[in-house]
């Protein structure tokens, strides 16, 4: 059966509200769109007050106070092709905002930071009755297959920077991390929140005016989700009503690592090249725990997700009138094994391609940028292991393009 289902993808961010945005695995990495548009090749150049999410260091680079708004919109088609059948999942244009001050003591080497954005986030929802799941048979193993997942990540960063000589400079950063979640199966409906404190550090060195190099490091923090659980009375094998116990999910956000090189030919030129590491290999399991033994049996999931890398590429052409031009190149390597892969992460190696444009009045700035991307089909043929869910074996595509605007000023 072929269908078509109507979803929203959405994860997020709160400034006073919740906001929302996606990642095409649980890690958001386009913030900036001027960023965005150079591949996020920007930890060694990190020149307005997105730095605080790319590298604090940048930040003494800047004069004043700095304040930036950056909206990042999405709009995604997934496929499923699995042995029952044909399923998709598609979505509008979904907004992300994301806002960043900085501010720079006058005849003092600190200079100081904050922003509100999501490092990490998940959307899904497949539909219960997707070829991959089985909504009426407990006993069958496409019963416990996950079919919708929300993951709502917000971080409050505060990050101060230290000019240690004229070449070279170091930062510390702070941050409250809130977070909530939910996932469903057909026999099993668990959300929970939690809240936890991460740091980041960074450094960037500029030997030169041609040459630059970004260090930026953002700690791992864990959380455990308190919530409730709803159980179906199929799952627990009654013919009562659906069964709700408190329950919690432990779960490890990593930490992740990037390296950039940025080279400045002339004034006109800047050519950036960065290397992301992410230790995706702390995402052993998901276990929602304290839940009688009927739902327990559904509601653990062991991932094994492995380390991977992002390779980033960016070049920018600079102009007399203010006006710039970049264009990017992303590479990401997927995180998730045959042996782990749940429909509600349905991670492949992709390809982000993005091209932008900008302007500087001096005071005021702003940039847009397009970005297409297209994942390489997944085959997932060795779900029958650990996970023991052959439902789920089959090929998954992935494509997407979207749009981010960034504007700033600065006083």
């Amino acid at each position: 059966m072929n269908r078509t289902i109507k979803t929203t993808i959405l994860v997020g961010l709160s400034l006073a509200s919740a906001l929302t945005t996606y990642a095409a695995a649980t890690r958001v990495a386009f913030v900036d769109a001027f960023a965005t548009a150079r591949g996020n090749a920007f930890t060694a150049t990190a020149d307005n007050a997105s730095a605080v999410f790319y590298n604090g260091a940048g930040l003494t680079q800047l004069e004043g106070t700095q304040i930036q708004g950056n909206v990042f919109a999405v709009s995604l088609d997934y496929s499923a092709d699995t042995a029952n059948g044909k399923d998709k999942m598609d979505n509008d244009f979904q907004a992300v905002p994301s806002a960043f001050i900085s501010h720079n003591l006058k005849d003092s080497p600190l200079a100081f930071g904050f922003g509100v954005y999501s490092p990490f986030a998940l959307g899904a929802d497949w539909g219960n009755d997707a070829n991959f799941t089985t909504p009426d048979n407990p006993a069958d193993p496409g019963y416990r297959v996950p079919y919708e997942a929300d993951l709502v990540y917000t971080k409050y960063h505060a990050v101060v920077a230290w000019q240690v000589t004229e070449t070279f400079s170091l930062s510390a950063g702070v941050s409250y991390d809130d977070t909530d979640i939910e996932i469903k199966n057909n026999g099993l409906e668990f959300d929970g929140d939690d809240n936890t404190v991460g740091y980041s550090l960074s450094a960037l060195w500029q030997p030169s005016m041609k040459h630059s190099f970004g260090l930026n490091y953002q700690a791992k923090t864990e959380v455990t989700y308190d919530g409730t659980a709803s159980g179906t009375a199929i799952a627990l094998g009654t013919a009562g009503a659906t069964t709700r116990v408190d329950s919690e999910a432990d779960l490890v956000y990593p930490e992740s690592i990037v390296f950039g090189y940025s080279y400045r030919p002339n004034e006109k030129w800047n050519i950036e090249f960065n290397v992301d590491w992410t230790n995706w290999d702390r995402v052993d399991d998901l276990t929602i725990e304290g839940l009688p033994a009927p739902l327990a049996g559904i509601s653990s999931y062991e991932l094994n997700w492995e380390s991977a890398f992002i390779w980033e590429l960016g070049v920018t052409r600079y102009f007399d009138n203010g006006w710039n031009v970049s264009a990017g190149y992303t590479y990401v390597e997927s995180a998730v094994p045959d042996q782990g892969f749940l429909p509600i992460v349905p991670d492949s190696d992709r390809h982000f391609f993005a091209l932008g444009v900008g302007r500087d009045y001096g005071n005021f700035y702003w940039q847009a940028t397009y970005q297409y991307t297209y994942a390489d089909e997944r085959g997932v043929s060795g779900n029958d292991g650990p996970l023991d869910l052959p439902n789920v074996n089959g090929d998954y595509d992935l494509d997407s393009q979207a749009v981010a605007f960034s504007v700033g000023y600065r006083f």
